[in-house]
C-alpha cells in the first residue's frame, strides 16, 4: 500500500456526464477505491438499478472494473489544500448508454428464462427498447463449470433451436416448449427453459452425440 505524509494527499478525479466527482486518501488504495464507488452509484442511479455493495469484488467482476475506470482520470499526489485543477487529472469524457450499465452491472440477475425471448434478446424492462441482442454477448460461466480462471466469460457465438438440438428437457425430461433457445460459446451451451423455469448449462463434451447440437 502506498502511503504518503500527512499533508498529502492521493487525489483522482472523475466525470459523469457533466458531474465531476473529486476523491481523496492518504492512500491511492483507499482513493482509487472511493472514487469506483462513486462513479459506480452514480451510473446506477443513472440506470435506475440498484448499487450493489462489493460490486467490484473478485476476478468475476473485472469487467465491471474496467468499465468504471473508463470515467476516471489519472491520480495526482498533492497538497492536502491544494485547489483542484480538472486539466491535470486528465479525466476522460466517456460516452455511455443506459443498456451499457445495465448489462454490465444486472447482467447475471437478468439471466432468467423469462427474460430471454425467442429471438436471442434479453429483456430489462417493459418497453420494446429494453433489451439486448445476447448473440456477440460475453455471458458469465457459473463458478463451478468454469474450466480455469481465464474461462470466466465466453462470448455467445451461435443461437440455436432446442427443438431442434433436444428430444427433451435435460431438466424436468418435459417436451422443450416452442420458442427455446440455446446459447452455444465455445466450451459451454446454456439453455434458458421455459417448461420448467432453469438455466440449464452444460459443457460442450457433454452434447458431442446430440444430433444437430453443431
Amino acid at each position: 500500500m502506498t502511503i504518503i505524509s500527512e499533508n498529502k494527499v492521493w487525489r483522482i478525479a472523475a466525470r459523469i456526464d457533466d458531474e465531476i466527482i473529486i476523491k481523496q486518501a492518504g492512500s491511492i488504495e483507499k482513493a482509487t477505491r472511493s472514487v469506483r464507488n462513486a462513479v459506480c452509484q452514480r451510473l446506477c442511479d443513472a440506470a435506475e438499478i440498484e448499487y450493489e455493495l462489493g460490486w467490484w469484488k473478485g476476478r468475476r467482476h473485472a469487467a465491471r472494473r474496467d468499465f468504471v475506470d473508463n470515467f476516471i482520470g489519472k491520480p495526482l499526489y498533492v497538497l492536502l489544500d491544494e485547489e483542484v485543477v480538472n486539466d491535470l487529472h486528465d479525466i476522460p469524457y466517456e460516452v455511455y448508454t443506459i443498456e451499457q450499465v445495465r448489462m454490465t452491472f444486472r447482467k447475471m440477475s437478468l439471466m432468467t428464462p423469462d427474460n430471454i425471448d425467442a429471438w436471442g434478446y434479453l429483456h430489462w424492462g417493459p418497453e420494446e427498447t429494453d433489451k439486448v441482442l445476447l448473440l456477440g454477448e460475453k455471458l458469465p460461466i457459473p463458478p463451478h463449470l468454469a474450466l480455469n480462471k481465464g474461462f470466466e466469460e465466453e462470448e455467445v457465438i451461435a443461437l440455436c433451436d432446442a427443438q431442434e438440438c433436444l428430444d427433451e428437457c435435460p431438466s424436468c425430461k418435459g417436451e422443450i416448449p416452442f420458442g427455446t433457445l440455446v446459447l452455444v460459446t465455445e466450451n459451454f451451451r446454456l439453455i434458458p427453459t421455459n417448461c420448467c423455469s432453469k438455466m440449464i448449462w452444460l459443457k460442450e463434451e457433454e452434447n458431442e452425440n446430440i444430433e444437430g447440437w453443431e
